[in-house]
């Protein structure tokens, strides 16, 4: 039976629903770090315009140490491919302008040497296409060749100027220069302007036809350009060995260097039909001018100045006059040899 208060609602509380399982709490700095993790990405190094603006730099004295730093570390890093190539290419002629000669600076040959090396590997690498390693060669010249010259020591000296030699036989027979686009052009426009007016092709002439003719022009001033770049970068060869001789020149003032300068411009001198009219003039100069110091050496001969150890020991031998005797038993001498054993007692 039903209760006096049976349809009266309960008086306890209904038990609390159970809340569903929450994500643990995230404190602020982990917060941050997610955000910063999903926004954020790693920056991706722009090698191009890296690379320009050292350009841009490297050719002032005053930067380029600074410059050829950051763009030693960027080809050292690995990271530069076959389309930097061109970007790279400019940081090496930025810093050898406006003479190669700076290389051959005391205060930056080592950075130099540095630089360059590296170029060198980037170009092994692929970096560098066949025209900027023919550049890069002619370069290294100055860099390496030359800088080997400028040392004090006897030995490396010597090691140098036979390189230098060695780069001498190795050189091709000196040819013309090419004519330049501009010359011949000049007169083949000339002459086909001539032609064409001549025939009153002018005006008749299809696109096509015009093309051709344009297209091969093009293909035959880049035909005359290279060989003109080609013939440039052999005089240049040139004028770095020569460069090299001069240096080597610079060290005649000491006697270990006397006789490798010798050998180097007598070997020069006598190959200079490889060079061009202006590169003889200046190796007879400096033939001329070796071979006066020379003769001035051995013209001191009585007072040994300006000679070598060796020629000064020749001079002092062809005058002696030895006795086959020697002096073991001669007047004078204090050693006691020769005394009669019966003086001793």
């Amino acid at each position: 039976a039903m209760g006096l208060f049976d349809d009266l609602p309960s008086a306890k509380r209904p038990a609390p629903t159970p809340a569903p399982a929450s994500e643990p709490a995230i404190e602020p700095d982990a917060k941050r770090a997610k955000a910063s993790e999903a926004t954020e990405r790693p920056r991706e190094v722009d090698h191009a315009s890296a690379l320009t603006k050292i350009a841009s730099h490297i050719g002032n004295p005053a930067k380029f140490k600074k410059a050829a730093q950051l763009a030693l570390a960027l080809m050292r890093g690995g990271e530069l491919e076959r389309g930097h190539g061109k970007a790279l290419f400019a940081v090496l002629t930025n810093a050898m302008e406006p003479t190669p000669r700076r290389a051959n600076d005391p205060g930056v040959r080592f950075e130099y040497r540095e630089l360059f090396d590296a170029a060198e590997a980037c170009a092994e690498d692929g970096v560098l296409n066949a025209k900027h390693k023919a550049r890069l060669a002619v370069w290294m010249l100055h860099v390496r060749v030359v800088n080997d010259v400028h040392t004090d020591d006897n030995f490396q000296f010597a090691k140098a100027t036979k390189a230098v030699k060695a780069l001498v036989d190795a050189l091709t027979d000196h040819g013309p220069r090419p004519r330049g686009d501009d010359e011949d052009d000049k007169d083949l426009l000339k002459d086909e302007a001539k032609d064409e007016a001549a025939a009153g092709k002018v005006e008749d002439e299809d696109e096509e036809t015009r093309e051709m003719r344009e297209h091969a022009a093009r293909m035959r001033a880049a035909e005359r350009q290279a060989e003109l770049d080609a013939w440039q970068l052999r005089e240049d060869e040139r004028e770095a060995l020569l460069d090299a001789c001069d240096a080597a020149h610079s060290h005649y003032k000491h006697a270990w260097a006397q006789t490798a300068v010798d050998m180097l411009v007598e070997h020069v001198h006598e190959r200079r039909a490889k060079f061009g009219k202006e590169h003889r003039a200046r190796i007879v100069e400096m033939y001329e001018a070796v071979r006066n110091k020379r003769n001035a050496r051995k013209a001191a001969a009585a007072g040994a100045e300006g000679l070598t150890s060796f020629e000064r020991s020749q001079a002092r031998f062809t005058n002696a006059a030895i006795s086959i005797r020697g002096g073991v038993g001669g007047e004078g001498t204090r050693d006691g040899r020769g005394e009669s054993a019966i003086g001793g007692f």
